[in-house]
């Protein structure tokens, strides 16, 4: 039972990161950046990037650290404590609750490049931003395909 606790209140926290992730994107519509408009970023869509940057990596981070290691113990395949967390996601691929491993990678490299400001290439900038914005669609739907699994597999 303690595993299944462990799973919801993940579960939970989850939910509640995709939620403002979600409200966020919203909010700054259908932004699209190139190396002029970029410079000219307003002080409302750099709170929203900043919140959408926040909660794409509390999402990732959950999902990651806690959901896919519960979601294992929870469906009893777990994998020893010495299995790499590729070994994980590829676990969680072929049960189905993960779309793609390789497409997990790629949302990793995008979250990376938001630590950089990119100032002195707005074009540079641009793109990362674009992109960023792309893959939060993109975790959100990885997201709803684990918790599908979980409430159909529950």
């Amino acid at each position: 039972m303690k595993n299944y606790e462990v799973l919801q209140a993940t579960l939970r926290e989850c939910q509640l990161h995709a939620g403002v992730l979600r409200e966020a994107r919203d909010e700054l519509g259908d932004a699209h950046f190139d190396a002029e408009t970029v410079v000219h970023i307003t002080t409302e869509q750099r709170r929203l990037l900043d919140q959408l940057a926040y909660r794409f990596s509390k999402l990732q981070d959950n999902m990651g650290m806690r959901l896919f290691p519960a979601l294992l113990d929870w469906t009893e395949e777990p994998l020893p404590e010495s299995s790499t967390f590729a070994e994980k996601l590829q676990r969680l691929e072929r049960l189905g609750a993960l779309e793609s491993v390789e497409r997990w990678r790629e949302l990793r490299e995008t979250r990376n490049q938001l630590a950089h400001e990119y100032e002195d290439a707005p074009a540079l900038k641009a793109a990362a931003l674009n992109r960023f914005i792309a893959d939060v669609e993109i975790l959100l739907v990885m997201w709803q395909k684990v918790d599908a699994f979980e409430k159909d597999n529950g």
